[in-house]
């Protein structure tokens, strides 16, 4: 009887709420370690990159331990978010500059424009390309993750309203969302990029390999 309550306990969806709100804190507490592991500057994106990682093994049901799956995340996709890094930050900062600092001429705002908006496009679909299509290099990573911003376009509005959203509720709340502030979007980023991708009807690395190798047999 007491075994038949737990298995109850745990099915509930009181005890999957909050098992799900303590995997996001403790993914949230690992990307607050591992950003200050690289001295915020060079570990926030790898940090970032090692959280899409894990979320997407918790999605395919084979996560290990957090911080050990992290970590080691972490180190693998090092330089592949500080190249994100280089491209986002000067992005953001030129950005500031633009809009408080000197004015630009018509030709650089729509350059910059374009930049930031490609930069921003990245940095919510580049880690969930990451770990989808790892076979993939890292440029054409790169291009693939712009190309599925463009065509699946109202994905990413849906992602700009979301983050603002989030943005506003972290302003709002800071002491309660700091918890979680930074995990889920990770979290909601990688759940909606895997479910507009599809990558076994959005696109198939694999059967590009299988036409250019002979076709299939009839």
């Amino acid at each position: 009887m007491e075994q038949d309550a737990f298995e109850r306990m745990q099915n509930s969806r009181i005890y999957r709420f909050f098992e799900f709100l303590y995997m996001l804190f403790q993914i949230n507490l690992c990307m607050l370690l591992l950003t200050l592991c690289g001295m915020a500057v060079f570990g926030l994106f790898p940090a970032m990159f090692a959280a899409a990682a894990y979320v997407n093994d918790v999605f395919e049901g084979k996560e290990g331990k957090v911080f050990r799956s992290m970590w080691g995340y972490f180190r693998k996709y090092f330089w592949t978010g500080n190249l994100l890094m280089l491209l986002y930050a000067p992005a953001v900062a030129l950005g500031f500059y633009a809009v408080y600092g000197r004015e630009l001429n018509t030709a650089l705002y729509f350059l910059l424009f374009c930049w930031l908006i490609g930069a921003v496009a990245l940095r919510w679909y580049l880690p969930a390309v990451n770990v989808l299509y790892p076979e993939f290099p890292v440029k054409k990573k790169i291009l693939f993750a712009l190309v599925v911003a463009c065509s699946r376009w109202m994905t990413t509005l849906l992602f700009l309203v979301f983050h603002a959203a989030w943005l506003y509720a972290v302003l709002l709340a800071p002491q309660l969302m700091m918890f979680i502030a930074f995990s889920t979007p990770v979290w909601f980023t990688l759940w909606r990029v895997k479910k507009a991708m599809k990558p076994e009807s959005f696109y198939d690395p694999w059967a590009e390999e299988e036409e250019t190798g002979g076709g299939h047999d009839e």
